[in-house]
């Protein structure tokens, strides 16, 4: 209490008195800080930079000679106390002192026709902050010529590159970004030089997830820079992700048994080969190559395809696949028989019953099965032949593999079930594409009995609005013939 009685009565009396020592001061730091560190003079050399370039777009025009500009330099003195002037180059990263053409205040009235040159006044900036006072001695040139002419726009897709490496076994993809299309400005005359607007992303000194600022660049159709046209906006950010990546073998299939004596192993191939995974490092260095079901070859009674799901092998939920890795892995098991022939059935004739309304189909492009008989009958049939079905009145979405009814030709059999692999979706589903889901299942021709093979061109889709309730037609069974024809 007495020390605060001591502070009230100092504040209270002779205040007049101490506000003026206050004042006086101040006055002799000034004067003792300007005799002991006088106004000195630095001269700066900065080259030219243009601002708010985008008014000038918005305004219907662009400029011509942007290189010619940005590559002249200006001699900026700058009169400052010494202290100051030496903070100047820490500042800003060396560019505190500038020399700037700014279009935002342009009076766009003076571009009578284009192309036009107008001279165009440069104009200093410092950014001092707020300790130190500069004033602007001179600089020379003080002025430039902007060559003018009329701006022409076009929405592009900005392409992105990383450069720089990361430590062995990361990657770095793209996780959002917040504009993937830009608007590009540039001169009329010019615009036919439009190739692309790419934005590099520095990976040096990266080891985990970002978030990067990038500055677009427009470039012609040889790849180089076009320094006269601007993109907008400007002020685009990306989130980039950093993770381990490994590819994980996938191992050919073990085969066990005995194969009939009527027919000969020919290939056994399997798609993909390895798993492009991602996801926690020491997880990833454990997995083991995936081994898939063997083969029982004494069960085999002609060619076939089989499919094994991903998820069914790597299922932890700290690793997932890229986006170009399959969901399904494909096996083909090629055979060759005594007196059969193989038949390859587009999927536009395969007819498909059955499907629920709002649901769509998704069918590999071919089918492909072998079928048996003595010469005369196989001599004389063609693709047209047989008709062909598929009932999906039991199925709802998924992946499913359904039987193929398939009627056949008098005196012609086929040896074992033939299996078509489909995607039920929502018929406004898009998730499943092409691309994704069935690019691996790879078309081969097969003897004997078959599941589907799919090949790279486009998958056919079969959608019903109404539930189809037209009854399928089954395939002809014929018993398997005891005498094995000669080959």
């Amino acid at each position: 209490m007495k020390v605060l009685n001591i502070i009230k009565t100092f504040f209270s009396k002779n205040t007049g008195w101490k506000i003026g020592s206050l004042f006086i001061a101040i006055i002799l730091w000034f004067v003792v800080m300007n005799t002991l560190n006088p106004a000195e003079t630095k001269t700066f050399s900065v080259p030219v930079s243009i601002v708010n370039e985008h008014v000038l777009n918005e305004s219907g025009y662009a400029v011509l000679n942007t290189q010619d500009i940005t590559s002249t330099r200006v001699e900026i003195k700058v009169k400052a106390t010494r202290a100051a002037l030496d903070s100047l180059p820490k500042q800003n990263d060396g560019g505190a002192v500038q020399a700037v053409i700014d279009f935002s205040q342009f009076d766009t009235s003076r571009i009578i026709s284009t192309p036009q040159s107008l001279v165009i006044n440069i104009n200093p900036k410092i950014e001092n902050g707020f300790l130190y006072t500069y004033e602007v001695a001179s600089l020379s040139p003080n002025s430039i010529n902007v060559l003018f002419d009329k701006v022409k726009e076009k929405e592009v897709k900005l392409t992105t590159n990383f450069s720089g490496e990361l430590e062995e076994g990361y990657v770095a993809s793209i996780k959002q970004i917040s504009a993937d299309k830009v608007t590009v400005f540039g001169p009329e005359s010019e615009f036919d030089k439009l190739g692309s607007v790419i934005a590099d992303i520095s990976l040096k000194d990266k080891s985990e997830d970002f978030t990067a600022e990038l500055k677009p660049s427009v470039f012609n159709t040889n790849g180089e820079l076009l320094p006269n046209f601007t993109v907008q906006p400007s002020d685009i950010t990306a989130q980039v992700s950093i993770s381990y990546t490994r590819n994980l073998e996938i191992m050919k299939p073990e085969t066990t048994g005995k194969l009939s004596s009527e027919l000969v192993l020919k290939a056994i191939d399997w798609n993909p080969k390895v798993l492009e995974l991602t996801g926690d490092k020491e997880i990833l260095d454990s997995l083991e190559p995936i081994k898939l079901t063997a083969i029982e070859l004494d069960k085999l009674v002609g060619s076939d395809i089989r499919t094994y799901e991903v998820s069914q092998f790597i299922n932890d939920p700290r690793i997932s696949t890229k986006s170009t890795t399959p969901r399904v892995i494909t096996v083909t098991i090629e055979l060759a028989g005594k007196d059969g022939k193989n038949i390859t059935l587009d999927a536009e004739d395969i007819k498909v019953t059955g499907l629920s309304s709002g649901l769509k189909a998704l069918m590999p492009s071919q089918v492909v099965f072998t079928v048996f008989g003595d010469q005369n009958a196989l001599s004389g049939i063609t693709n047209s032949s047989f008709k062909a079905s598929v009932d999906l009145s039991s199925y709802s979405e998924g992946a499913v593999e359904v039987p193929l009814n398939i009627t056949l030709p008098e005196g012609l059999e086929i040896r074992g079930e033939t299996k078509v692999y489909v995607y039920i979706t929502k018929a406004a589903d898009n998730s499943l594409s092409h691309d994704t889901e069935l690019t691996e299942l790879t078309e081969t021709e097969t003897e004997v009995t078959t599941q589907t093979a799919v090949t790279e061109e486009p998958v056919t889709e079969h959608v019903t609005e109404e539930p189809v309730t037209e009854e399928p037609e089954t395939a002809a069974a014929t018993e398997e013939s005891s005498e094995a024809p000669a080959e």
